[in-house]
């Protein structure tokens, strides 16, 4: 409580900014890991349906040809899925190897605000001002807002950039998730293998229809006899 009263009232400001920006950064974090976990959940359901049918006509009846069947399905699937997003990267490099050769420029900063970047549509704040810095016991941290250096602007020396960075965006994002899908079959097929060729008396009820049909003493000391 005395620390808090020390504090003053610009103190106590950057305190409440690193506390909603600690809270959206950990808002965030789980948004993402939930959508991963329901793309897991998703995909690991779809591998099942995926060996559904060869497993009732009975055509695989053991472990190992299931692993296999369902590698070669697993990796069918990968391939029809990814070939988009890896176009659109494919796009991207094209488009780098053509700026490159025309302009003679093959260094070219994608994420440059001035003349060639796709920074140029966005708001760029500096934050290597020395001056929005304050010591706070001790510790340099942002004290005061960042300078603006940038508004939004086209540039038709950014054009490639601005072709780009989107592919590099939507390829990418796009092939991490057909990744992590197929990641997520592949866990399942493995698991499947083990539980659907590997019966147990889990499952199995004590007053099962078969038991009732046991047959009596009585029934049985004529069958004996």
């Amino acid at each position: 409580m005395n620390f808090l009263i020390a504090l003053t009232e610009n103190d106590k400001r950057i305190l409440i900014a690193l506390g909603l920006l600690l809270i959206l950064i950990f808002v965030i974090v789980g948004y993402i890991g939930l959508l991963v976990e329901r793309t897991m959940k998703r995909q690991a359901k779809r591998a099942g349906i995926m060996m559904h049918d060869v497993v009732a006509a009975k055509v695989i009846t053991n472990p190992r040809a299931f692993i296999k069947f369902g590698r070669k399905k697993n990796n069918r699937l990968f391939f029809k899925q990814a070939y988009i997003p890896f176009l659109i990267l494919l796009l991207a490099l094209i488009i780098y190897i053509i700026y490159g050769a025309v302009t003679r420029n093959w260094k070219l900063n994608i994420f440059d605000y001035q003349n060639e970047g796709f920074s140029t549509l966005l708001f760029i704040w500096n934050f290597k001002d020395p001056k929005i810095y304050i010591d706070w016991f001790g510790i340099k941290i942002i004290g005061n807002w960042p300078p603006l250096i940038n508004t939004p602007h086209f540039v038709w020396t950014a054009w490639a950039s601005y072709i780009i960075v989107p592919c590099l965006f939507i390829g990418g994002i796009w092939l991490f998730v057909t990744v992590q899908a197929h990641i997520a079959r592949a866990f399942r097929i493995r698991k499947l293998a083990k539980t659907v060729f590997n019966p147990s008396l889990d499952n199995v009820q004590i007053n099962s229809p078969l038991q009732n049909n046991q047959p009596t003493d009585n029934n049985q000391n004529n069958i004996n006899q």
